[in-house]
């Protein structure tokens, strides 16, 4: 497999919030995404893992709130409602598991 250039990768992401398949590791998805703005509340029946590669975000979770800079990285626990938003473009990596959905607390955009 060839070096993947993630900065690189990332300019080519235009709206928010819409996963950027990266690559693919035993089962899980790697994506990258561009946060901007708020996204809505949703659950996963797996876990998933943020990593910020630049700008800033924040995370609600059901008992928390974390603010994350380029660097820090957080779990969200499977079926744990979260949301998150950045008031500046931030892009982020995030670990999924391959297969399954998201569950919505509300209808919107996305």
């Amino acid at each position: 497999m060839p070096k993947i250039d993630v900065l690189k990768e990332a300019q080519k992401i235009k709206k928010p919030y819409t996963p950027f398949p990266l690559v693919n590791v035993d089962g899980s998805h790697v994506f990258l995404g561009l946060f901007e703005g708020d996204y809505l509340k949703h659950k996963h029946p797996y876990d998933e893992f943020f990593y910020v590669i630049s700008g800033e975000i924040e995370i609600e979770s059901d008992n928390e709130k974390v603010k994350l800079k380029a660097g820090d990285a957080f779990l969200v626990p499977r079926k744990s409602w979260h949301k998150s938003k950045a008031s500046k473009k931030a892009i982020v990596m995030l670990f999924e598991k391959q297969g399954f959905k998201s569950e919505f607390a509300e209808k919107g955009s996305y």
